[in-house]
């Protein structure tokens, strides 16, 4: 399967005039940034990559849609800071304690629910502390817990040096730090949150075939309802929202759910009203298939619907 991606209304700033759904030709990332404070001064819209701001300087900024890290000069290395979907009138308000703006990327979507690990020894190694949701403090978790290691297990997670998510900023993406020290330049993890990643609305295609994941049957009922693949439409009924590991369709709410929570090949998915266990949550990876979290060797077949 892939996806195509869906817009909704732009939720920053109701005077930037939207079309509901934008489509699938609009890109997925757009920052409009100003040469003055509080969005005064000369605008430049943004949709991908930039790092030449010798004629520009950007001072304050509306990000309208995705996620952006911004860069900027440090003591000794380039620092960066995240900018989640919001109304930023100046740097400070960024978390950024500097004028030298150095480039601004767009963050790429991950379609997974938060997880993370913290350790007292290098490579992953020794106690743990888990987390999946954000944490002002971690020393308030264990006092005498310093970190060393950090397993990203899934999602994007913003690290802060101080408590109550202050200070300097690193985004955190899957995978292994087996020397946190090192990596960072930190003595201590102050607090952690996951990135507020923003809503996105999806159509999923299979590409074997180039039809798309669609509900059947009577919207009004969800035991009565069904998926299965059709050529584009059009309608509602083949636009999902992935929200907290679910795929929630547009058109009734309902999630995908593996029948009988059986984690075997050939089981079948269905339609049904939300409960949030396993057999209910989702990982679209990075290589277009969509994974159960019962097994990640099980991914949504056409063969299973």
């Amino acid at each position: 399967f892939g996806t195509d991606w869906i817009w909704p209304r732009n939720r920053v700033d109701s005077c930037e005039k939207w079309s509901e759904p934008l489509g699938t030709n609009e890109p997925p990332h757009l920052l409009k940034a100003f040469s003055n404070t509080h969005f005064q001064g000369a605008c430049i819209d943004f949709t991908a990559e930039v790092s030449d701001f010798t004629s520009f300087i950007p001072c304050s900024f509306k990000v309208l849609r995705g996620c952006w890290l911004l860069y900027y000069q440090g003591e000794i290395d380039d620092n960066h800071c995240v900018l989640e979907e919001g109304l930023y009138i100046d740097l400070p308000s960024c978390g950024c304690p500097t004028a030298a703006v150095k480039s601004l990327k767009p963050i790429e979507y991950v379609f997974a629910e938060p997880s993370l690990s913290l350790f007292a020894l290098e490579c992953c190694k020794g106690r743990e502390l888990h987390f999946s949701e954000p944490v002002n403090s971690v020393l308030n978790e264990d006092l005498h817990f310093y970190t060393q290691s950090v397993w990203v297990r899934s999602g994007l997670w913003i690290a802060y040096e101080g408590c109550n998510f202050l200070g300097k900023q690193i985004l955190l993406e899957p995978g292994e730090i087996s020397n946190w020290n090192e990596y960072s330049g930190w003595k201590v993890i102050g607090s952690l949150r996951p990135v507020k990643q923003p809503a996105v609305y999806l159509r999923i295609r299979n590409r074997a075939q180039g039809k798309y994941l669609t509900v059947a049957g009577s919207l009004a009922d969800v035991r009565a309802t069904s998926v299965c693949v059709s050529p584009y439409s059009g309608k509602d009924t083949q636009i999902w929202h992935y929200c907290r590991g679910l795929f929630k369709s547009k058109v009734n709410d309902a999630c995908l759910d593996v029948i009988g929570g059986r984690d075997v090949p050939g089981a079948k998915v269905a339609l049904w009203v939300e409960h949030g266990k396993e057999r209910q949550k989702w990982r679209l990876n990075e290589d277009g298939t969509i994974s159960s979290y019962l097994s990640d060797q099980l991914v949504l077949d056409i063969k299973g619907i």
